[in-house]
């Protein structure tokens, strides 16, 4: 299974360098980080998991405090696409 996506500024353009790291989310609410990597030049990255159902959270950090953060459900062996838009930090 396969979690791809990119990473974009407020104004739509690809983030290069941002960090990205996937954490498992537990039945209980709480995390835990497996796998942390930057964008590419074109603000891609991708994430090779275990087709099992689970929940993850993908976060994504860049220079000047911008980040953002997605759930994602999987269910199963499938490419999952998500899109990051980075705001300033808290909001």
């Amino acid at each position: 299974m396969f979690l791809k996506g990119s990473v974009f500024d407020a104004d739509g353009r690809s983030v290069r360098g941002a960090r990205i790291e996937i954490a498992l989310i537990k039945a209980d609410g709480s995390t835990r980080k497996l796998d942390g990597r930057l964008t590419t030049e074109a603000g891609q990255f991708s994430f090779q998991l275990r087709p099992d159902t689970a929940r993850y959270r993908l976060t994504a950090k860049a220079d000047g405090g911008l980040e953002a953060t997605k759930d994602v459900e999987v269910e199963g062996a499938m490419v999952y696409r998500v899109a990051l838009t980075l705001k300033p930090a808290g909001q």
